[in-house]
């Protein structure tokens, strides 16, 4: 069959209507990178976040590892890269109360974490040690 030149000029894309679509699909590869480029970076701060997170808890074992041992009132060290500091305050309750007969002694715990890139962290909790035998 032969075509007429009617029929080849509507046969393909003109140059207009492909710059149009590779205009469309650079767009969306632009989009598509920075959808990427920030889910990664994301991901890298969750990372660094549950890093800092457990460098927090070691020092808090690390720092007061026994209930039976009267707290000393500050530590620090070094955990998972990471510089931590903790304080032991007496927590305010009246354990001199009559009738209390209990052996433990609330301290409020304070911990701070520091990682090799700067972010901090503070941990603030209560934790019961054996109160020492009186003598």
């Amino acid at each position: 069959m032969l075509t007429t030149p009617s029929d080849r000029s509507s046969a393909g894309f003109t140059l207009l209507e492909t710059l149009v679509a590779l205009a469309i699909v650079a767009v969306s590869l632009v989009a598509i990178a920075a959808l990427m480029g920030s889910s990664a970076r994301g991901s890298r701060r969750l990372e660094q976040h549950v890093a800092l997170v457990q460098a927090g808890y070691n020092a808090l074992w690390l720092a007061f590892p026994s209930r039976s041992l009267s707290p000393s009132l500050a530590q620090s060290g070094e955990s998972m890269a990471h510089a931590w500091r903790a304080q032991a305050q007496p927590f305010a309750i009246d354990v001199g109360a009559p009738g209390n007969a209990s052996v433990w002694l609330p301290q409020k715990i304070l911990v701070q974490v520091r990682s090799p890139s700067g972010a901090t962290m503070e941990l603030e909790t209560i934790r019961l040690f054996r109160k020492q035998a009186e003598r």
